[in-house]
C-alpha cells in the first residue's frame, strides 16, 4: 500500500521557469515505486469562486479564505490512489476579465482533466461556469475530455441563489460528474471530487494509444487503402551514400562502409 507524498508546489505563471520542491528520497530498506503516469488537471472558474481555497484545501487539507494574485499557479503532487502511485499536476488558472475567451487553447491544450467551480451564492459564476463548459466542448471536440462540475461555498446556504438541481442539470447537459462541496468546512467533499477526476483521467490516459500505436495503425491503414485501389508495391526509396573512412596507422588500408538502403514508408 502506497502514502501520499507531501505536496510541492510552484509560484510562478505557466510560461515562466516553474521552481518546486526537492521530491523526498525513500526509506532505506523500502522499494521505490514506480511512477506509473503524470496527470495535468486545470481549474477554470470565474472570479472569487474559490479555485485556490479549493486546490489547496485538498492538497494540504488546510483552508485559507483570502488570495489576491493575477497569475496563474501550478502544483505538482505526488498521489496515491489504489495502489497506483501518480504525478499530478494541477493549475489554478486566475480569471482575466480582459480575456475575450472564458477558456484558453493554450490551458486545453496543457490539462488532461479539467475541474470547473463557481459559487452557490453566485448566480453569474453558474453562467460563467455554463460557458467554461462549452468552451470546453468546442476546443476538445471529438475527444472526450474529463470534468467535474464543482459548487463550492455550500455553507452559505442562507443566500444560495443556484440550487443543487440546477448544478446536476447542468452536470447532465455536459455529460459530467457533480459535486456540491464547502472547502471552508472539510476537505473530505473537495477530496472525494478531485479523486473522482483524478481516476477517470488516469483511466482514459492509460486507454489511449501511444504514439508508436498510432504510428502502426496509420501503416496498417495505408496498407489497406493500397490493396483496395490496387497499387503495387511501394515505391524503393531513394539510395543513401554514408560513408565512414577510419584512419589508421600508415601502411593499413582505410575501412569504408558499404552503401545501404534505408527502408522507408510512404503514406
Amino acid at each position: 500500500m502506497c502514502r501520499n507524498q507531501p505536496v510541492q508546489q510552484s509560484g510562478d505563471k505557466m510560461r515562466g521557469g516553474e521552481e518546486s520542491a526537492k521530491v523526498p528520497s525513500s526509506p532505506p530498506g523500502r522499494p521505490r515505486q514506480q511512477q506509473v503516469s503524470r496527470l495535468r488537471v486545470v481549474v477554470l472558474g470565474a472570479e472569487g469562486v474559490g479555485k485556490s481555497a479549493l486546490t489547496v484545501r485538498y492538497l494540504t487539507r488546510r483552508y485559507i479564505s483570502e488570495y489576491r494574485r493575477s497569475i496563474d499557479l501550478l502544483y505538482r503532487h505526488t498521489v496515491c490512489l489504489d495502489d497506483v502511485t501518480s504525478e499530478v499536476e494541477i493549475l489554478d488558472v486566475s480569471f482575466r476579465e480582459n480575456e475575450h475567451e472564458s477558456v484558453s487553447p493554450a490551458h486545453t491544450r496543457w490539462g488532461e482533466g479539467f475541474v470547473v467551480v463557481y459559487s452557490v451564492d453566485d448566480l453569474m459564476s453558474f453562467h460563467e461556469a455554463r460557458v467554461i463548459l462549452d468552451g470546453l466542448q468546442r476546443l476538445k471536440a471529438p475527444l472526450y475530455v474529463p470534468v467535474i462540475l464543482l459548487a463550492n461555498k455550500r455553507d452559505l446556504d442562507p443566500g444560495r441563489q443556484v440550487s443543487v438541481e440546477d448544478g446536476q442539470a447542468l452536470s447532465l447537459q455536459h455529460g459530467c460528474q457533480f459535486y456540491e462541496v464547502s472547502a471552508a468546512e472539510s476537505h473530505v467533499g473537495v477530496t472525494l471530487a478531485f479523486q473522482a477526476l483524478l481516476r477517470e483521467t488516469r483511466s482514459l490516459q492509460m486507454t489511449r494509444p501511444t504514439p508508436r500505436q498510432r504510428r502502426l495503425s496509420i501503416v496498417a491503414v495505408s496498407r489497406m487503402i493500397g490493396s483496395l485501389i490496387g497499387r503495387g508495391s511501394d515505391p524503393p526509396s531513394p539510395t543513401l551514400r554514408p560513408t565512414v573512412v577510419v584512419q589508421e596507422a600508415a601502411g593499413k588500408r582505410a575501412l569504408r562502409r558499404k552503401d545501404k538502403k534505408r527502408p522507408s514508408l510512404s503514406l
